[in-house]
């Protein structure tokens, strides 16, 4: 996968296990993030932890992106 930084435009390319290592805590911010949003979204239907997390990861190129807040961006996943 790359990376790219919004600040500096360093690109960074590495593994899907060393992405998940390295941006830990980016990671579950965007996660709790996007938790947020979509229980308030179907609160009439609440749905469990673990379908949240599968459709987070599911998508995680564009969660990543947006309900996170990191420097760093996902440019393009292989």
């Amino acid at each position: 996968m790359i990376l790219k930084n919004k600040l500096t435009r360093e690109t960074l390319e590495i593994t899907y296990p060393e992405f998940r290592k390295r941006f830990a805590k980016e990671i579950q911010d965007a996660f709790e993030s996007y938790r947020k949003t979509q229980l308030n979204k179907y609160s009439y239907n609440f749905k469990d932890d673990n379908s949240i997390e599968f459709n987070f990861y599911f998508e995680l190129h564009w969660n990543f992106n947006y309900f996170g807040n990191s420097n760093w961006y996902i440019e393009r996943m292989d």
